[in-house]
């Protein structure tokens, strides 16, 4: 049985694997962040991305990473308001979707056993029933514009997800710098949408 990947063996994975990748496309480690990089993209502007654990991660079904992309105004003070942003999976198209559904799946099927004390949320038609029913979805379908967090439990987990990273992060950049990313959609179903957000909407 696989052992659970804790965040600082997950941030040394990381940095370890992209880092080279990242130093042979001119990219430098971004101050303040565990596994983030930074380049400069012509003359006025820092283009940068990040990956970061999810924060709750829990030792029984894991946790999950984000990605982040970010365009800012150089020299890039921190108090500065970035140009864009976006996540990483919302930067997917096409077959990278179809190649991340594939590794989610993957992962998903040898994650070990959901813990009983789970088991009632789990069926619950609540934000909570959905992310456990999400965890252990053998075959996960995504869209393009739609965040996705790469969910994790192992390192051999991290490591396919890295690997991921490796083949879609040049295109997913390069989409990002010249603002062709795929519109951002909600695929949360509308009855658990927090009534917070349904307020947001124009009328």
């Amino acid at each position: 049985m696989a052992h659970y990947a804790h965040a600082k063996d997950v941030y040394k994975e990381l940095r370890e694997t992209l880092g080279p990748w990242a130093a042979a496309n001119r990219f430098r480690r971004w101050p303040g962040t565990v596994a983030g990089w930074q380049r400069a993209a012509g003359p006025d502007q820092i283009l940068r991305f990040m990956f970061e654990g999810s924060g709750w991660g829990d030792p029984e079904t894991g946790n999950s990473l984000t990605g982040r992309l970010q365009l800012d105004p150089a020299p890039g003070d921190p108090a500065a308001t970035p140009i864009r942003q976006s996540l990483f999976t919302i930067c997917l198209v096409g077959s990278e979707l179809d190649r991340l559904a594939a590794i989610q799946g993957a992962i998903n099927r040898r994650r070990p056993a959901l813990p009983a004390q789970f088991a009632k949320d789990s069926q619950a038609d609540t934000l909570l029933g959905l992310h456990l029913r999400e965890l252990y979805e053998p075959s996960p379908v995504y869209q393009e514009g739609q965040y996705v967090p790469l969910s994790y439990y192992g390192l051999e987990d991290v490591r396919a997800w890295i690997g991921f990273l490796l083949e879609t992060l040049p295109g997913a950049l390069e989409r990002f710098l010249e603002g062709r990313v795929p519109p951002p959609i909600d695929t949360t179903p509308e009855h658990l949408k927090p009534k917070w957000i349904k307020a947001l909407r124009p009328r």
